[in-house]
């Protein structure tokens, strides 16, 4: 991360906190339910932003969904999620969504993507993405997660990840990685992915699992091999006949690469970012819904660069956010009705 200006601001905000909140905000505290100041803020909403990580769906996905062979469909889907970790990176934080708050828009090739912010504590999206045509229906519900670790924050999305494709009514489910900032106080400031992404085809009985940064890739603390890059990714396809995970199960694929450069099957490539392949970017539909992010008025002052107005207009739709939160389990509770929040 190069923009020192974002940084700085960052950083001056957890010393804040720290002072504020003591140690225990550097030892796993959850930062879903901390208000943060509006300087350290991008003008969009995640709901928005979500999308950034989906920006090859009108490449690979559309590929997936003329893909006779099982095995290179599950290649294309793989390609398409661990392409776009590429393009989640910013230095920024988004918007955290209101419930209820809808995101309508599309990419160019006619592709349409819903979401829609249905709790807050703990925060949850539901998104959906269709194809033209309904070749493809990429949909799903993830709950997201943020907490500080030491001079690190952990983010995850918790949630699985389903494609459907018209052709053959297939189905691929998988999940994400956690994703590490790292430098937040002190020290350079660096994103990386790590864990395994695992892939399934149920009715092919094919699964994928795709390590990121995981000590199997390089050796441990006592191996003489020197340890890959954190970037790096490997894995491999396996057909099985009766459990994903059992013994039975052939490896007919070799995956490789690194989620920010290419990504490998046997040793062909599949992406790279040198190829300068087109990320597609969100575009605004006519006449969404009034709940949509583009309407919220922290948002729009925090474009135009008024920041005292979108620090005012951010307050007051989270006090509403918490009012109309109280309002609910009120209700719940008079006429006995089990409350769950959101």
């Amino acid at each position: 991360m190069q923009d020192e200006e974002a940084i700085a601001a960052q950083r001056s905000v957890v010393w804040e906190l720290i002072k504020q909140i003591g140690q225990n905000l550097t030892s796993g505290t959850s930062l879903t339910s901390i208000t943060l100041p509006i300087n350290i803020s991008e003008p969009r909403s995640y709901l928005e932003m979500v999308a950034d990580g989906w920006c090859y769906a009108p490449l690979f996905l559309k590929q997936a969904s003329v893909e006779p062979d099982p095995v290179e469909r599950m290649k294309m889907v793989i390609t398409f999620a661990v392409a776009g970790l590429s393009n989640t990176c910013v230095v920024k934080k988004p918007f955290n969504p209101i419930v209820g708050e809808t995101m309508e828009g599309m990419f160019e090739d006619g592709t349409e993507i819903f979401c829609e912010q249905v709790s807050h504590h703990p925060p949850v999206t539901n998104w959906e993405m269709v194809g033209p045509g309904n070749m493809f229906h990429f949909f799903g519900s993830g709950e997201l997660s943020a907490s500080f670790r030491a001079n690190s924050v952990r983010g995850h999305q918790e949630g699985v990840h389903c494609v459907d494709f018209a052709l053959d009514n297939g189905r691929i489910t998988y999940n994400l990685p956690e994703v590490w900032v790292r430098g937040v106080a002190w020290g350079e400031r660096i994103i990386e992915y790590d864990g395994i992404m695992t892939f399934h085809d149920a009715t092919n009985k094919i699964i994928g699992e795709v390590k990121i940064n995981r000590p199997e890739s390089g050796g441990g603390w006592f191996s003489w091999k020197k340890k890959d890059p954190t970037d790096y990714l490997t894995g491999n396809i396996y057909k099985y006949k009766n459990d994903p995970e059992g013994s039975d199960r052939q490896a007919v694929s070799q995956i490789s690469g690194s989620w920010m450069g290419c990504v490998l099957f046997d040793g062909k490539r599949y992406w790279s970012h040198k190829d300068q392949l087109p990320k597609f970017g969100l575009v605004q539909t006519e006449s969404p819904l009034p709940s949509d992010s583009r309407y919220r008025e922290d948002v729009l002052y925090l474009r135009s660069d008024n920041l005292e107005l979108a620090a005012e207009w951010k307050a007051k739709l989270e006090d509403k956010q918490r009012a109309e939160a109280k309002i609910r389990k009120q209700y719940c509770q008079k006429n006995g009705i089990n409350y769950v929040p959101v």
